[in-house]
């Protein structure tokens, strides 16, 4: 094979692996260590391990807790709260299910503490999550109705 052969075939072979890539389904979860996403949408990053598991076990577990969060047809911004925990530590829920812990660490990091991080964290999922949450069908009748 010559060397044009060779650099054409791994150039096919780079272009069908980047199309396999970008037609791969994106979970909600860690396209970074920590970055949680969704819809195409950032939330927030995961920097640090906590409770026994990595950064990258976080974000996994939070787009886990996203799936039921955004099969919420109803799901509205002021379900999504920031709840102080203790003085070291925040959490964010989305009606009743826990969405993420913040702690000091984290807090620190971000120049805040853990509860005004919280804060800043559910200004943003209240324009997100409900943006690209599933939505009902508007065309298929309710029973009885």
């Amino acid at each position: 094979m010559t060397w044009r052969g060779c650099v054409r075939g791994f150039t096919v072979f780079a272009g069908v692996l980047g199309c396999a890539a970008l037609l791969s389904p994106l979970s909600a979860a860690a396209q970074g260590d920590g970055d949680v996403s969704v819809g195409g949408e950032h939330l927030f990053t995961i920097r640090f391990p906590a409770a026994g598991m990595t950064v990258e076990q976080r974000a996994s577990a939070i787009a886990d807790r996203l799936v039921p969060i955004l099969s919420d047809p109803n799901l509205r911004p002021d379900d999504i709260q920031a709840v102080s925990i203790d003085k070291n530590n925040a959490k964010i829920m989305v009606k009743d299910r826990l969405l993420v812990t913040l702690d000091e660490r984290t807090a620190k990091f971000n120049t805040s503490t853990p509860l005004q991080l919280a804060q800043i964290w559910v200004r943003h999922l209240r324009k997100v999550l409900p943006e690209v949450n599933v939505k009902p069908n508007p065309n298929v009748k309710k029973a009885g109705g």
